[in-house]
């Protein structure tokens, strides 16, 4: 490693809640963790390290114009920009889940009243069902009319079968009859 070794500064002003700085804490902690673990650094004390690269203490959080800087050498650029950037898409998410609360359901804050996107899927959901129930019931009536159609011809034809059966009953009792009248004068006719 070389002598010069070149500190930037970065400050960073953006809120955040306690859960992120939890994070960043313990995040913080394991790049640490691991830093010594690999033996190229020593537990800071005082806000400073061992350095065995270059053989003397390092200041890893410094004090500048009343804001604490941390060394861009202990952190990656990366790092520190992945949580920021994670911080400010969580803020902005929890910001639009809250806003998007407050329009379906009101500022009041009122848990009772039903969300306008729900009310507007059951509203829809009512129409399509009442849709389904008219088709359904104009399909039954159609139905219906052709079953009473079917219905009244085969009654109508019932009616012509036992029509034709009485004309026939009457037909071959009228020629069962001139049949016996004729065995009768036949009849009649050998006894004389």
């Amino acid at each position: 490693m070389s002598d010069k070794k070149e500190i930037a500064t970065l400050s960073i002003k953006i809120s955040v809640d306690s859960t992120d700085l939890d994070k960043l804490e313990a995040q913080l902690k394991r790049i640490e963790g691991l830093m010594v673990s690999t033996g190229m650094k020593r537990p800071a004390k005082q806000g400073f390290t061992v350095d065995f690269g270059i053989g003397r203490l390092e200041p890893v959080f410094t004090n500048v114009a009343g804001r604490v800087v941390i060394n861009d050498v202990f952190i990656e650029n990366g790092t520190l920009e992945k949580v920021v950037l994670q911080a400010a898409k969580e803020g902005a998410k929890k910001g639009v889940e809250k806003a998007r609360f407050e329009i379906t359901t009101g500022i009041n804050d009122n848990r009772e009243q039903q969300s306008a996107e729900v009310t507007l899927k059951s509203s829809a959901e009512i129409s399509r069902t009442s849709e389904v129930i008219s088709r359904e019931q104009s399909e039954f009536e159609k139905f219906k009319q052709q079953v009473e159609s079917e219905f009244s011809q085969f009654q109508s034809s019932i009616t012509a079968i036992q029509k034709t059966i009485a004309d026939s009953d009457r037909a071959f009792a009228g020629s069962l009859e001139r049949i016996r009248s004729d065995i009768q004068s036949v009849k009649s006719g050998w006894q004389l």
